[in-house]
């Protein structure tokens, strides 16, 4: 079975929030602010909830925050035997509250072109080449 989910970029001054949950640091990696959807939610609705989990401190954002990138489907970073089908989407929010760590993500980090980390595939393969076309990642 595919498991939709949804990630979240948030780049700010040429850098991409990623993180480390307690699920992805079983294998050291770093992917984006995201998750599962839920039954009966829709993709839009997962990606605000999600956000509000992930950064929380009072941190809501709107479906006129979010802009859909595009969808691919891949192995799942923290398992391999399961495929996602992952939706993509931009926050055109700037984060205006502290990163605090949570029950479910353990560390933030501004990701930089350079930055020698374990970053999952869907960034890799897939976020890295749109951003840095478009001139977002620098």
């Amino acid at each position: 079975m595919i498991q939709k989910v949804v990630g979240i970029a948030f780049i700010e001054d040429g850098k991409l929030l990623i993180v480390q949950s307690h699920k992805s640091s079983k294998t050291n990696s770093w992917t984006l602010i995201g998750g599962g959807v839920e039954e009966n939610e829709t993709l839009l609705q997962a990606a605000i909830r999600e956000v509000s989990e992930e950064i929380h401190n009072g941190f809501i954002i709107t479906e006129n925050d979010l802009e859909k990138l595009f969808t691919f489907k891949e192995h799942a970073t923290s398992d391999p035997h399961k495929i996602i089908e992952m939706t993509m989407f931009i926050c055109h929010k700037k984060i205006d509250i502290e990163l605090t760590t949570n029950e479910e993500i353990l560390h933030y980090h501004w990701f930089k072109i350079g930055d020698d980390l374990n970053i999952s595939a869907s960034i890799k393969d897939h976020l890295l080449p749109y951003a840095l076309k478009n001139n977002l990642i620098y």
